[in-house]
């Protein structure tokens, strides 16, 4: 037989702070973009500038993917976790009202 399922007090409240690691990853996202906009600026086109950029250019653009994917999922984590928390309210009250007609 099923354990019963409850929703812990505090659930939604509890997914809002993924919206603010979100918040908080755009933010270090746009200064990651920030630093390696200046250093491409900084490197130049000599060798020395190339060999720099062979080197840094791909890592310093996967992290900046990262930092995005990252970002997407904790908003929708915190999106699909307060929807979840709702369904949890709605399936109480449903059950609630069920239960005072009978």
């Amino acid at each position: 037989m099923a354990e019963q399922l409850q929703k812990l007090d505090g659930l939604k409240k509890s997914f809002t702070h993924f919206d603010d690691m979100s918040t908080l990853l755009d933010r270090i996202n746009t200064r990651v973009q920030d630093i390696n906009e200046r250093n491409k600026q900084a490197a130049g086109n000599d060798d020395t500038g190339k060999q720099y950029h062979a080197q840094i250019d791909k890592p310093t653009k996967d992290l900046t993917q990262l930092i995005g994917d990252l970002r997407d999922k904790m908003t929708a984590v915190g999106y699909h976790g307060q929807g979840t928390a709702d369904l949890f309210d709605s399936a109480d009250q449903d059950a609630s009202d069920a239960a005072g007609s009978m």
